[in-house]
């Protein structure tokens, strides 16, 4: 069998693969802790809304704050998948060459 592809192209990929996974773990952990700072808010927010701890304006904030903290942990979780597709893509097509 012949081997298409050089030994130390192999490794470059398979380095490639490995940061690209760091990166994809990295921008997880922050989407999930924003998930868990999201619901945090909404539950002080109603629990302390339905116990007149807080009024409606203090309410709105942390539903508006929370859904703001959603959004920044989404955005890098999105931009990294994004970049792997296209180098996934872009390897596949090299290799159909």
């Amino acid at each position: 069998m012949v081997d298409i592809m050089p030994k130390k192209s192999e490794e470059t990929i398979y380095l490639e693969v490995e940061k690209s996974r760091m990166n994809r773990e990295k921008a997880r952990i922050v989407l999930n802790m924003g998930l868990f700072l999201y619901f945090g808010f909404l539950v002080a927010g109603v629990i302390g809304f339905a116990f007149e701890y807080i009024d409606s304006l203090m309410l709105n904030i942390l539903v508006i704050v929370g859904i703001i903290i959603l959004i920044i942990s989404t955005v890098p979780y999105l931009v990294i998948s994004h970049k792997e597709e296209r180098w996934i893509r872009l390897r596949l097509f090299e290799l159909r060459k």
